[in-house]
């Protein structure tokens, strides 16, 4: 549009056989994150917004503390033992820990995990499912982010004729703008 507005034949020559890059930049601000870094594997590449399943890996995994105290809230109620306390542990994972005060409260369903001297540990299908949700989270963010990278190498790949011809186009711009500059600098005419 610049160059078709100058006053210079040979910059509007130049602007009228530069090919439309617009879908391909309507691609590139829908898929990548506006600060995406550098390398594909530091994450955060793939802008929100444009895959429904990756934005809730990332919700997933921001919300952790979330999920966590609503099931503690419904298990409190459901079980009606005021001191439930829901932790992680390397070893065990995710656990409901138990005083034994309330040992004869607990529902039938909950597995237990671990003995204490003062609590006992026990786990449910869906802190189990939580669990493993939310520990294999990072590694689905990662391989899908990195899919969609892929996929989106793709889709330029089938343009690079175009990428190539403009490419070519705007290097040869590039030098006039670097005889301008010179010619400027050391009074040429």
């Amino acid at each position: 549009k610049y160059l078709l507005s100058t006053q210079s034949p040979a910059l509007e020559s130049i602007a009228l056989v530069l090919l439309d890059t617009q879908p391909l930049v309507d691609l590139l601000a829908q898929t990548l994150h506006p600060e995406a870094p550098v390398l594909v594997n530091k994450g955060n590449v793939i802008a929100s917004g444009f895959s429904k399943e990756l934005d809730e890996l990332r919700a997933l995994r921001a919300d952790t503390q979330g999920h966590l105290d609503a099931l503690l809230e419904r298990e409190t109620e459901r079980s009606q033992i005021p001191s439930l306390k829901i932790a992680f542990n390397n070893v065990f994972g995710y656990y409901i820990e138990v005083r034994n005060t309330h040992k004869d409260k607990v529902p039938v369903e909950w597995v237990r995990k671990q003995t204490l001297v003062n609590a006992e540990r026990y786990i449910t299908e869906e802190l189990k499912a939580f669990e493993t949700k939310i520990l294999s989270a990072e590694d689905k963010i990662q391989v899908l982010e990195n899919d969609l990278f892929v996929e989106l190498i793709g889709k330029l790949q089938q343009q690079l004729l175009l990428l190539k011809t403009n490419a070519g186009i705007l290097a040869s711009l590039d030098c006039l703008c670097g005889f301008t500059l010179l010619a400027k600098k050391h009074h040429y005419c």
